[in-house]
């Protein structure tokens, strides 16, 4: 009966968890550039209803295109405001903190019925390990998608440079050729749209890229933004980025090739350990039964558990290249 209530408060307390998740993470309304832009149409919306109101409306469009400036944060510093932000995960670092607490309690509560007093200390780490893992699969997966299309975009807006276009019309054919829906394409339609409302260029272009957690997005942001301002070649400095570009995609794939095998071998030894015992628990079950019902044989099992989590996460942590 204990462990049937242990059963349904967990899974109430996962269910909650996940309800407040989803509710932060899809039902809260949308924040920084794209919340501004709502608000830079609507009062454009408004101006176009009257005549009369026309000025009064003109300076409400101009005031809000003024208060949606963006100020690019250039701190090398990786926050946890900054991670969510890069995940687009609209939730504050506080409710994150909350879900980790969570998880760990839930983990220790399972575990402190079960096992030794070392496997419930390292429970108390499955909160933040497991919610670290899902932040930085959502930031990787942003990163993937704009890293997917960002060379093939610098490489066709050198080429439009090059015919004697101008670089904001360049960049907006650029896009044009990109799959509908691509990140890289999303990115610059957002910052013609800003240009188009009224929002300062510098502020436009640096706003570029923000929420994407990406080394060249930078680089390309300075390109533009200088030669907006003391003019030179942007065309060949965009043909040095998208090489550059190119070099650490082919490096960071090498790397990811080289680590892979070593990855792939821990898991490969720890399914052979699996499929041993499980042979040995179908041709001799009373052997296994009986080193769990012994105490001394139960405290090997979790002492053998324990050593094969610390290898996962060891062989994990030796092999996270970062390019």
């Amino acid at each position: 009966m204990d462990a049937t209530l242990v059963l349904i408060l967990v899974v109430a307390a996962i269910a909650a968890a996940a309800a407040v998740f989803v509710v932060i993470q899809f039902a809260g309304e949308s924040s920084g550039v794209r919340g501004q832009m709502k608000n830079i149409v609507a009062s454009q919306r408004e101006a176009k209803r009257g005549f009369f109101g026309l000025r009064e409306n003109g300076t409400s469009i101009f005031k809000t295109a003024q208060e949606s400036r963006v100020e690019r944060k250039t701190s090398a510093r990786l926050t946890m405001r900054k991670r969510l932000k890069f995940a687009q995960w609209k939730m504050p670092p506080v409710v994150f903190r909350l879900l980790e607490v969570s998880i760990s309690l839930i983990a220790l509560a399972i575990t402190s019925s079960y096992f030794n007093i070392a496997i419930q200390a390292i429970s108390c780490l499955t909160g933040p390990i497991f919610m670290r893992w899902l932040l930085n699969l959502f930031m990787d997966r942003r990163f993937k998608a704009f890293d997917k299309d960002y060379p093939q975009m610098i490489l066709s807006l050198v080429g439009l440079l090059k015919t004697g276009m101008n670089p904001m019309a360049a960049l907006e054919a650029a896009a044009q050729g990109l799959d509908e829906g691509a990140l890289v394409r999303e990115e610059i339609e957002l910052m013609i749209t800003r240009l188009r409302y009224g929002v300062p260029e510098d502020k436009s272009i640096g706003a570029f890229g923000e929420d994407i957690y990406h080394p060249e997005i930078e680089l390309f942001v300075q390109a533009l933004l200088l030669s907006r301002r003391v003019g030179g070649t942007l065309s060949d400095t965009l043909e040095r980025l998208a090489k550059q570009v190119r070099k650490r995609q082919y490096f960071r794939n090498s790397a990811k090739a080289a680590v892979g095998m070593q990855r792939g071998s821990i898991w490969f030894i720890v399914f052979i350990l699996v499929g041993m015992e499980c042979y040995l628990y179908t041709v001799y079950p009373e052997a296994v039964k009986g080193a769990w019902a012994d105490e001394f044989g139960w405290q090997v099992w979790q002492f053998g558990l324990i050593v094969i989590m610390l290898g996962i996460f060891w062989v994990r942590q030796v092999t996270k290249i970062r390019v």
